[in-house]
Formats: C-alpha cells, sequence, structure tokens
C-alpha cells in the first residue's frame, strides 16, 4: 500500500525584521496520492507565493521534495495591526508500507 505524507513546518518573522524568524508549528498530513496532495495544496494556500524546495542527495545533486509557501498576513494586538510574514516549507514523501505477516 501507498500514500502520500507531507511535512509542514511553519514558521513566521514580523515584518520590518529580516532575522527573528521562529517556529510556531509542525503537521504531518496523509494523502492517497499526489493529486490528493496537490488539491489540497490549492485549497490550502490559493495563489500564494511558492518556490520549490531541494535537498541534496548522497551524491551532491539537488532533488525536489518539496515547497515553501510564503504570504503576509496580519493580526490586532490592543487594538494595533501587526503585519508579519509566514514561510510554510512543506516536504512531501511517497511512504509505501506492507503486512510483516504476508510474505
Amino acid at each position: 500500500m501507498k500514500y502520500v505524507e507531507a511535512y509542514i513546518t511553519k514558521q513566521s518573522r514580523p515584518a520590518g525584521n529580516q532575522n527573528n524568524y521562529y517556529t510556531y508549528d509542525k503537521q504531518t498530513k496523509q494523502f492517497k496520492d499526489m493529486k490528493e496532495f496537490k488539491q489540497w495544496l490549492k485549497e490550502e494556500y490559493g495563489n500564494s507565493k511558492r518556490q520549490t524546495m531541494y535537498r541534496d542527495d548522497k551524491e551532491g545533486n539537488a532533488v525536489k521534495v518539496g515547497y515553501v509557501i510564503g504570504f503576509k498576513d496580519h493580526d490586532y494586538e490592543n487594538g494595533k495591526r501587526y503585519t508579519y510574514y509566514e514561510s510554510h516549507w512543506i516536504e512531501v514523501v511517497e511512504v509505501k508500507t506492507h503486512n510483516p505477516f504476508i510474505k
């Protein structure tokens, strides 16, 4: 049996500050296939800025492993509006499972 897992790391930083990113959430989501994952990605993030995420393999070649989604958001605290930038790092892997009792 195969399915797709997405590992999502959510980061944020205040507007005007280039250095103070902090991670505030980590999630794992499962999908039956890549088609279902891409549909969720479109519904969840719409037209947000999307960059391809790469990781080096053992030979040093860059391999596509997911996406980094970026967008601007805001929140209110004591009547004052605060703007911040979000980066959601989404790594996608195909998972194969098997029943150890079946030969």
